[in-house]
């Protein structure tokens, strides 16, 4: 292993990177706890974000345009519990893939930077019942 590349050069640059965000995607659109936040969403959309954004993040060209993640993910209401679900998932695939410990290390390390700006400040889903 050459570690002067850098984790993008490792993942197999763009076409890599947009494998293991199709398999992730796939992955937490289908989960029980998680899977309904993708309810009818274009998940083709959401994949080329993801992959843009891991692009960009893994030492590739910067190439996300999308919108700030804040804007996007605050009328979904995600809550820490899901978000956290959302990481451990990330670590299944790349572990499942065989990406480097090293590298599946950073990456949760900087998707864990991401939560303040995804999450909604709530441990939990709310009870529907509550208040009624």
């Amino acid at each position: 292993m050459d570690t002067s590349e850098s984790d993008y050069e490792r993942l197999g640059r763009e076409p890599g990177i947009a494998r293991l965000m199709d398999r992730f995607v796939d992955r937490v659109a289908a989960d029980w706890v998680i899977g309904f936040l993708f309810t009818g969403r274009d998940l083709d959309r959401i994949k080329h974000h993801e992959a843009a954004l891991a692009v960009q993040h893994r030492g590739g060209p910067a190439a996300y345009a999308g919108r700030p993640l804040r804007a996007v993910h605050a009328p979904l209401r995600i809550n820490r519990g899901h978000f956290r679900r959302r990481l451990a998932l990330l670590r299944t695939v790349l572990a499942e893939e065989g990406v480097s410990s090293d590298i599946i290390d950073r990456w949760i390390r900087h998707e864990q930077r991401l939560e303040a700006a995804i999450v909604d400040g709530t441990d939990c889903a709310p009870d529907p019942d509550a208040g009624t």
